[in-house]
Parts: structure tokens; C-alpha cells; sequence
């Protein structure tokens, strides 16, 4: 019931910037979380969607959200923890076509071995497909980067916390922090609330419903906004 209840309230109350009365987040809404205009990169986000592995893949919808918030803070380089069946990396590189480094990690060798081929010749920029732990994929690409532009953690509920406090020392005033099902388990709840949002350098935290976004932007008011991907 819970899962009907808050989308439905969400799409009704927490739209369009609706009592928001940030500069930033009322803008982070209505023109990228719900802006409605067709991208040239959609079409090749539809065409990798179709051919994609159903039971790992992203939601159509999420893909297009992705891609326009990374439009909108164009990273450059980016670790995604789990892939969506390669889409979640193909959406948030495909704003632009060169200068962009990513590092997908994915723990089934078969998955990764998927992705690599749902990547092959569709990537504008070069997309890494690393097999491994989670754990020691993801130390040794935060070492590498340094200080990643955006970190993506599209696990279950359980990994969540240990893989962030990896994350830690290495985030920045530009890390854009995206975790994929903050509701899928009364856990997930409470470790969006009590670990992500609580977290000192955060800022900004947007609760998407399905996914949440955190900024560490100094600066910015430390709060948490409701809305819901669309």
C-alpha cells in the first residue's frame, strides 16, 4: 500500500517546485527532474533500452532523468556501483562526446561480460566494465580518480552503508552522489535518512523516491526536498 500511497501523494503535492523555496533545488526540478523536452541522446538511450537485459535493466524513465541531471552538472569522471544492464552509465555519459572517463563495476562475470556488449560501439566516451567485489573494485577506483564527479550506488540494501563509508574521504564540493532505491526496504529508508542526509558534508538531499541525489555543496541549505522521478 505504501508503495501506491507515496507516488501517488508525491505526483499530486511535490511537483513543480511546489513550496520549495530554494534557488538551486527549485531549479534542480523544474528545468532538469522534470524538464519534458526530447534530446537527441534518447534515441540511442530507447535503441540500448530495447536490446538491454530485462531483468537488469533501467527503466526507460530513469535512463532519460540520469541523462538530463548529468547534462545539467556534467561530470567527468564517474563510478556506478552496479549498472542497470550498462544503461545507468550509457545516461549519464551520453550529454557529450568526448572528455567523459567511466568506471562501471559489476560483481557477476556473465553481467559484465552483458553490459560490455550492450556498450560496444553504442559509448560516446570510454566506459570501463570492471568484475569484482563491490568492496575492492570500488576502493581501487576511488583511489584512481581521486575525486570523482559523480559516484552511483545501485546495490541492495544491506551493502549500502559499508560501500558509502568507502566513498567518504573521497568526496568533494562537485560529487554528485546518486543511490538507487533509498524505499525499497524499511532498511534503505533508514539509511537514506540516518547515514546519507545525516551525513556533515551533506547538503542538499532530494529524495526522488526511487532514487535519491545528494550534494555537498557549501553553501546550499542543508535540508531535505520531496519529489518524485517523472
Amino acid at each position: 500500500m505504501r508503495r501506491l500511497i507515496i507516488p501517488l501523494y508525491r505526483r499530486l503535492f511535490c511537483r513543480k517546485g511546489y513550496g520549495i523555496h530554494s534557488p538551486f533545488v527549485f531549479d534542480l526540478i523544474t528545468n532538469v527532474l522534470e524538464e519534458s523536452r526530447g534530446y537527441y541522446a534518447y534515441t540511442r538511450l530507447h535503441a540500448a533500452h530495447a536490446l538491454a537485459d530485462p531483468h537488469d535493466r533501467l527503466p526507460l524513465r530513469d535512463s532519460r532523468w540520469l541523462f538530463r541531471l548529468a547534462n545539467r552538472f556534467q561530470p567527468r569522471h564517474l563510478i556506478t556501483v552496479g549498472s542497470g544492464g550498462g544503461l545507468t552509465p550509457l545516461s549519464l555519459t551520453a550529454y557529450v562526446s568526448s572528455g567523459l572517463h567511466t568506471i562501471a563495476l559489476e560483481e557477476s562475470p556473465t553481467t559484465a561480460d552483458t553490459v560490455r556488449t550492450l556498450l560496444h560501439n553504442r559509448t560516446m566516451s570510454p566506459i570501463e566494465v570492471r568484475c569484482g567485489t563491490y568492496e575492492t573494485e570500488l576502493s581501487k577506483a576511488l583511489t584512481e580518480y581521486g575525486r570523482p564527479d559523480c559516484i552511483v550506488l545501485d546495490v541492495i540494501s544491506d551493502r549500502l552503508a559499508s560501500l558509502f563509508h568507502l566513498c567518504t574521504d573521497y568526496l568533494s564540493d562537485e560529487t554528485l552522489l546518486l543511490i538507487r532505491g533509498i524505499h525499497a526496504t524499511p532498511l534503505a529508508r533508514r539509511t537514506w535518512q540516518t547515514l546519507f542526509c545525516a551525513h556533515p558534508s551533506a547538503t542538499v538531499c532530494v529524495d526522488a523516491y526511487t532514487w535519491g541525489i545528494v550534494f555537498f555543496r557549501p553553501g546550499l541549505p542543508r535540508q531535505v526536498f520531496r519529489h518524485i522521478v517523472v
